[in-house]
Order: C-alpha cells, then structure tokens, then sequence
C-alpha cells in the first residue's frame, strides 16, 4: 500500500524522495504495529502498564513499535543497513521514527493538515 501510494501519486518524483526516504517510508508502513498488543495508548496510560512507563505516557503504542523495530534492526545478522554510513544511518532513524510517530491517532488531525499541505505545495490534489 505504501509503495503504491508512493507511485501512483507520483510522490517520489515530486517530492524528490532518494532511496533512503523511500525506504525509510516503506519499513515505517511495515512495522508502524510492530509487536502491537491490541491495547490502546489510554489503555496502557490509565493501567499505568511498564510500556506506558517505558514511554513516559507518550505515544505509547508507536514508541514501542518504532523501538521493536530498532531493537531488531540492532541484531547483527538482521541488520541489512550495517555498510550504509553513520549519517545516512542517523536520517534513516529519524525518518523512521518520525512515520512511526506520526500514526498516533491523537496526533492525526494535526498530521493530517501538515500532509495536505505538503501535498499542495507539489500541486497534489487531496480530497
């Protein structure tokens, strides 16, 4: 779905996206529910679970799924990345991070305006 959307919007070309945004997009649309409990972030907040504590009451749940993902990507026969250098490393995990993040629902209004914007600065219609 993320790869589709990606092309049929034209959205690499437009938006100048490299190899490694467009990478980074499509392992955040992978493992966004990584390890996901069924829980809800209020769930785990109000139950004051060790995963609201691990992530302070913050984006509970996308905390925990980009940290899986990370914890995973560390193990070193799983780590496909390890000849990419540090700083190309450092984006890829912001970038990452960033899209994991941003599918906390009590965020998505403010996402949503942010996109739609972006997305008529490259002459994107949106509806």
């Amino acid at each position: 779905m993320a790869y589709y959307f990606l092309s049929s919007c034209d959205l690499l070309q437009k938006m100048r996206l490299n190899k490694l945004d467009t990478l980074s997009f499509l392992l955040a649309a992978v493992c966004h529910d990584l390890g996901h409990d069924g829980m809800t972030n209020s769930y785990h907040v109000n139950a004051m679970t060790d995963r609201a504590i691990d992530f302070n009451d913050v984006s509970v749940q996308e905390s925990f799924h980009a940290a899986e993902f990370f914890r995973i990507m560390n193990e070193t026969e799983l780590n496909f990345l390890e000849d990419i250098s540090r700083d190309q490393y450092k984006v890829f995990r912001k970038r990452v991070l960033g899209l994991i993040l941003s599918t906390d629902m009590a965020q998505h209004a403010s996402f949503a305006k942010f996109f739609k914007g972006l997305l008529s600065e490259y002459g994107i219609e949106n509806g």
